[in-house]
């Protein structure tokens, strides 16, 4: 008896384990969205501190100009009001005991007066330039204390940034892995591939050259072939937009060479054909088939995504065509099969 509720039991649990598998697979992909959408955010808010640190800089330069402009007024005052009083005592216009000692007391307030004049003069521009340098001091504090207040929100927000991308990359890998690990599972329990439609307009669709088109309906693409890309870089494929998770189908018999990640691409495929042209995907979001699989045209080989850099576009498959002078515009290939 204990034997056969254990029995029931084991067969119990083997038969929950997809949903198992299946549920930290669907946390990753929710996970990795929510991280897009904070890193977005986060990306927001450091642009707008970059802003406000560049006006506190701009500030603290400008309030730091008109300090040492009030101290090198101070200081010009200072130094007139010296060679003033300087040529006045060479001339004896500053010879005040020499002047009470004279026979002619009536010289005497003539010569105060003067040197009362310039040197009352010369005193209030040293006190202006005073009050106006202990202004601005008192002012630089405060624009300091601000600058300072920005450069440590920038630098918060900058590290926020970092932070999320990192855990974005790492959310990425786990999912990937993920997606690696149900594929294995379901080639383990044999649960083979859905076969791509016969009809459809052209999606999975084998035409008379024995070729299909790469996505299933509904999908969409132009010719963008040599398009500008980040860094200098010339677009080299066709991408071919449709949504999440749709079919992806080999475009020609052949074998798939190669399954790889990479930090543009994210999840690539590359499929040998048997006409000896190698066929590029690239942004998958999973395989449906493993390396070295020979695979029919029409036959499903892996899903729509937007791994690598293109995360914050639209879903789409980066297809590529390399013969063997390089690659080649994939329009002209893709277009008598797509439509």
């Amino acid at each position: 008896m204990r034997r056969i509720v254990f029995g029931l039991a084991l067969l119990g649990l083997l038969a929950g384990i997809p949903a198992l598998q299946a549920a930290p697979l669907d946390d990753a992909r929710r996970r990795e969205r929510a991280l897009k959408g904070e890193l977005q955010q986060a990306t927001a808010e450091l642009q707008a501190t970059e802003a406000a640190l560049a006006r506190a800089e701009d500030q603290l330069a400008y309030d730091k100009g008109q300090l040492q402009a009030a101290d090198r007024q101070q200081r010009g005052a200072r130094a007139a009001l010296a060679g003033q009083a300087a040529a006045m005592y060479r001339s004896g216009g500053l010879a005040f005991a020499d002047a009470l000692l004279d026979q002619d007391p009536a010289q005497v307030p003539g010569r105060v007066e003067m040197a009362t004049v310039l040197v009352s003069r010369n005193a209030q521009l040293i006190e202006d330039a005073q009050v106006t340098g202990d202004a601005y001091r008192s002012v630089l504090g405060r624009v300091t204390r601000g600058y300072e207040r920005a450069k440590e929100l920038h630098d918060q927000a900058r590290a926020a940034v970092a932070k999320l991308e990192s855990g974005l990359e790492e959310a990425q890998a786990v999912e990937a892995r993920l997606v690696r690990l149900e594929q294995r599972r379901k080639a383990a329990t044999k649960v083979a591939p859905t076969p791509p439609p016969g009809g459809g307009g052209g999606g999975g669709a084998v035409s008379s050259s024995g070729k299909a088109c790469i996505l299933e309906r509904p999908y969409s693409y132009v010719d963008s072939w040599g398009a500008p890309r980040s860094g200098g870089r010339s677009h080299q494929g066709t991408d071919v937009m449709a949504p999440h998770g749709a079919r992806v189908f080999a475009f020609v018999n052949g074998v798939v060479s190669r399954e790889s990640t990479s930090s543009n691409g994210g999840i690539q495929l590359y499929l040998q054909g048997d006409n000896g042209v190698e066929y590029f995907y690239a942004h998958l979001s999973g395989y449906a088939v493993s390396t070295g699989a020979r695979v029919r045209a029409g036959q499903l080989i892996a899903y729509n995504g937007q791994t690598g850099n293109a995360q914050y576009t639209a879903p789409h498959v980066h297809f590529e065509v390399h013969m063997s002078g390089g690659a080649v515009n994939p329009y002209p290939h893709l277009k008598p099969v797509c439509g």
